[in-house]
C-alpha cells in the first residue's frame, strides 16, 4: 500500500513537472539526454571512412594496418580515401561522403567561411616545425624573405602553403603585393620551379624532400620558424563526432601510436612508406626525421588562438567572404 501511495506521489510529481515544461516532451527529452550520450559514447559505426593525403600523419597507419586490427573486435571496417590535397577532403566530410580526416590549417578555414555547418574539428597534430618550407634553387640569390621582394611564389591555392607564404611576408614587414603569387598545382610547380619559372615555392613533404634531392631546391624558411604556430588538424562531420566518439578517440590513440613507432624506427618507416606510396625511398628517408606527425585532442586555447589568428589573415587578404570563429567548429570527443 505504501508503495503503491508512493508510486502514485511521484507519478503525480512528474505529472505537474512535465505541465511546468510544457507539453513539448521537453521531460523527457531531458530524462533521456544522459542514456542518449552514453549510447553515443558506447556507438560503434560499422564502417569509418578516412581521408588520406600522400604525406600526411595517416599514411604510416594506413599502411601498417594497426587500426583495422584495433577496430576488429568493435566490428567496424575501415575506408581509405586517398586526396591529392586538402579542399577536396573538405568537400568530401562537408558532402558526408568521408566521416574524418586530416588536413592543413588553410581548408576548414575556408570551408567555415563558406558556410560548412556539418564540419568541425576533433583533433590536432604536433606544432608544424621542418616538415613545410620555402624553398628557391640552390643557386639563388635570396637569402631571406625580404628577397623575395618582387619574386614570383609558386603556393597551391587554398593549401596551408598559401597562409604560409602569406604569414612569412607579414613577420617579413613586406606586403603581399610586393610579391606575384602563382597558384599552381603541386606538379606544376615542380615543373615551373625546375624551369625557372617561379623564383620560390611553397611544398610540404614529402614533396620537399623531393624538391631538394631531384631539383636542388634550398630551404629558404621552414615552417615553424613562424612567429604564430601552425598546426595540422583533424577534422570530421559533426554527425560522426557526436554519434562515435569512442572510434573518433581510438583513431587517434592509433595515430599516436604509430607516430611514436615512426620516430623511433625512422629506416623501417621510411621503406614502408616507399612501398605503400610509390614515393622514392630516397625522399621518405630524407623526409620521415622531421614529419610532425601524431593527433592530440581536445584542442586547447592556445591551439584555437593560433588557428584563428590564421582565418584573420585569410580574412584580411581577401580569401574569404566574412570573419568566422574557430571556436564555434571544435568538438570535444572525450
Amino acid at each position: 500500500m505504501h508503495r503503491c501511495r508512493r508510486a502514485a506521489a511521484c507519478a503525480a510529481f512528474a505529472k505537474r513537472l512535465a505541465g511546468a515544461l510544457g507539453a513539448c516532451g521537453l521531460l523527457a527529452a531531458l530524462l533521456a539526454a544522459p542514456l542518449q550520450a552514453a549510447h553515443a559514447a558506447d556507438a560503434w559505426p560499422g564502417e569509418i571512412r578516412i581521408g588520406v593525403q600522400k604525406g600526411d600523419g595517416l599514411v604510416a597507419l594506413r599502411a601498417s594496418g594497426r587500426l583495422e586490427k584495433a577496430l576488429a573486435p568493435h566490428h567496424v571496417t575501415v575506408k581509405w580515401i586517398e586526396f591529392v590535397y586538402g579542399l577536396p577532403m573538405v568537400e568530401g566530410i562537408n558532402s558526408g561522403d568521408v566521416d574524418v580526416g586530416t588536413v592543413g590549417s588553410t581548408p576548414p578555414i575556408f570551408a567555415q567561411a563558406g558556410g560548412a555547418p556539418s564540419l568541425v574539428y576533433v583533433a590536432y597534430a604536433p606544432k608544424l616545425q621542418r616538415s613545410y618550407a620555402i624553398v628557391v634553387p640552390k643557386d639563388s640569390t635570396v637569402r631571406d624573405v625580404r628577397g623575395l621582394l618582387g619574386k614570383r611564389i609558386a603556393v597551391a591555392k587554398g593549401s596551408q602553403g598559401h597562409l604560409f607564404v602569406l604569414k612569412a611576408l607579414q613577420d617579413a614587414g613586406l606586403d603581399a603585393g610586393a610579391v606575384q603569387l602563382a597558384y599552381l598545382a603541386y606538379g606544376e610547380a615542380r615543373a615551373a620551379f625546375e624551369r625557372g619559372d617561379v623564383d620560390a615555392w611553397a611544398v610540404p613533404d614529402p614533396r620537399y624532400a623531393d624538391a631538394e634531392l631531384g631539383a636542388g631546391a634550398r630551404a629558404l624558411l621552414e615552417i615553424g620558424k613562424l612567429s604564430v604556430p601552425q598546426y595540422g588538424f583533424y577534422i570530421a562531420t559533426r554527425r560522426f563526432a557526436a554519434s562515435y566518439p569512442a572510434a573518433l578517440r581510438l583513431l587517434f590513440e592509433q595515430v599516436e601510436a604509430q607516430a611514436r613507432d615512426s620516430a623511433a624506427h625512422p629506416a623501417a618507416t621510411a621503406a614502408l612508406l616507399a612501398d605503400n606510396t610509390k614515393v622514392p625511398l630516397a625522399v621518405w628517408q630524407k623526409a620521415v626525421p622531421r614529419v610532425d606527425w601524431g593527433a592530440r585532442y581536445p584542442l586547447d586555447a592556445a591551439v584555437v588562438d593560433a588557428q584563428q589568428d590564421s582565418a584573420e589573415l585569410a580574412l584580411r587578404h581577401k580569401l574569404i567572404p566574412r570573419r568566422v570563429s574557430i571556436r564555434d567548429a571544435v568538438v570535444d570527443i572525450r
